[in-house]
């Protein structure tokens, strides 16, 4: 099965939280992690336009000992030698059959790679903040509000209170009306976005607890959560739409509902005969 290796992963997740040079260093490490096994320090250093003690202190806020503790993990993991980021746009010469087999690639790499990254205690933490919430709050703004309108009508569908305002000025005043004996789910895939920021400083305000859907861990909306779910997708901010990112949102979802659904499989039944009796 295709999956990214594990430290390819954790660095993109702190990319955002980078700038200057300790951006550089770590998408050079990203996207060439050959060169840091074959390259001295100086040398890997020289490659990125900066000095070895730089790399250093970046290796060591990534949670490495050093440069050869990061080599370590990279050989440890890098299986296959000849992985590279895939490119959202194809080349003018790419055949249909081969754009099918890029996307294929990519979006099993992302399922593989979510599910990967997701552990049953983090889902099962999740599942108890909605159980105990007295009302939900599901809020997602441009693509991510597909996931976060589908994640509303599933929880509707086995039995819980959820709203999805596709309102931003609404969201706020709905979120407003909360207590911390509700919930909100908050979905984003950089998780700083304006209005999501703008969410979790009006939850903050009255208690709301925050359960987060994101692909960046050390992102706003994350740190502000008192669970994170969390996706793992390759993509860009400036991209032809949201591609491998709602593939990943939509997993989670499907996970988590499908697991809430077979903890109460009697309550599950009856709501969705209930359902469709009344509707037929």
């Amino acid at each position: 099965m295709e999956f990214t290796p594990k430290f390819q992963l954790e660095i993109r997740q702190r990319l955002s939280e980078l700038s200057g040079n300790n951006r550089v260093i770590a998408e050079r490490i990203v996207n060439f992690p050959e060169e840091v096994l074959q390259a001295k320090v100086s040398e890997f250093a020289a490659r990125c336009h900066c000095d070895s003690a730089q790399v250093v202190r970046l290796c060591q806020k990534l949670g490495y000992d050093g440069f050869t503790s990061l080599k370590n993990r990279i050989a440890a993991e890098l299986i296959d030698p000849k992985r590279t980021l895939h490119r959202q746009i194809a080349e003018p010469a790419t055949s249909f059959e081969q754009l099918k087999r890029n996307f294929a690639l990519n979006f099993t790499r992302t399922i593989n790679d979510t599910l990967a990254n997701l552990d049953e205690e983090t889902v099962e933490r999740a599942v108890s903040q909605i159980r105990q919430a007295r009302h939900i709050v599901v809020c997602g703004f441009g693509s991510s509000a597909l996931a976060a309108r589908d994640l509303r009508i599933k929880l509707v569908r086995i039995g819980y209170y959820a709203m999805f305002p596709d309102d931003a000025e609404y969201a706020r005043s709905l979120i407003a009306t909360l207590s911390k004996e509700d919930l909100l789910i908050l979905i984003s895939f950089s998780g700083d976005t304006p209005y999501v920021l703008d969410n979790i400083k009006v939850a903050k305000k009255s208690g709301v607890p925050i359960l987060a859907l994101t692909n960046y861990l050390h992102s706003p909306l994350a740190e502000s959560a008192v669970c994170v779910l969390p996706t793992t997708a390759d993509e860009q901010r400036l991209r032809l739409g949201a591609m491998d990112s709602t593939v990943a949102q939509f997993l989670v979802i499907d996970l988590l509902s499908s697991l809430m659904a077979v903890e109460s499989p009697r309550q599950t039944e009856q709501r969705i005969l209930q359902i469709f009796e009344t509707t037929r």
